[in-house]
């Protein structure tokens, strides 16, 4: 039996912690580096990235970086993407409750719920596919 990474330990807390809060949460791995992908709310929320190597290229807007300095936050091209490192856990799941709360707020509940709810449909008949 393999041993953990840290990653997905990091993974697993914040998937569990948002899960209480009544997120829909799934896992993607990266194929070549430790990075885990969390796609929050079949996508109608942004989405978080936990790695152990920085990375501006992504399109993540929460970044969880192993051994980050400091909560950073970075426009680029009106897109907001945020920083943390691995102790920071409580800010970042405080800032994925205020995105969705914008985003509902944005949207409308109702519309919110169609766009996460018409993603997982999307997404349960592609796996089939």
């Amino acid at each position: 039996m393999g041993k953990i990474s840290e990653e997905k330990k990091v993974a697993d807390k914040v998937k569990a912690r948002l899960y209480e809060k009544g997120f829909k949460v799934s896992y993607q791995f990266s194929k070549n580096t430790k990075s885990i992908y969390l796609k929050i709310d079949n996508g109608a929320c942004c989405s978080i990235r936990i790695s152990d190597h920085k990375n501006y290229k992504t399109r993540s807007k929460f970044n969880v970086i192993k051994d980050y300095e400091v909560k950073w936050t970075k426009h680029n091209n009106k897109t907001i993407k945020r920083f943390y490192n691995f102790n920071m856990l409580d800010n970042l799941i405080s800032d994925v409750e205020a995105e969705r709360a914008n985003k509902i707020f944005r949207y409308g509940y109702l519309r919110y719920k169609s766009i996460r709810d018409k993603n997982a449909f999307y997404n349960d008949n592609q796996k089939v596919a």
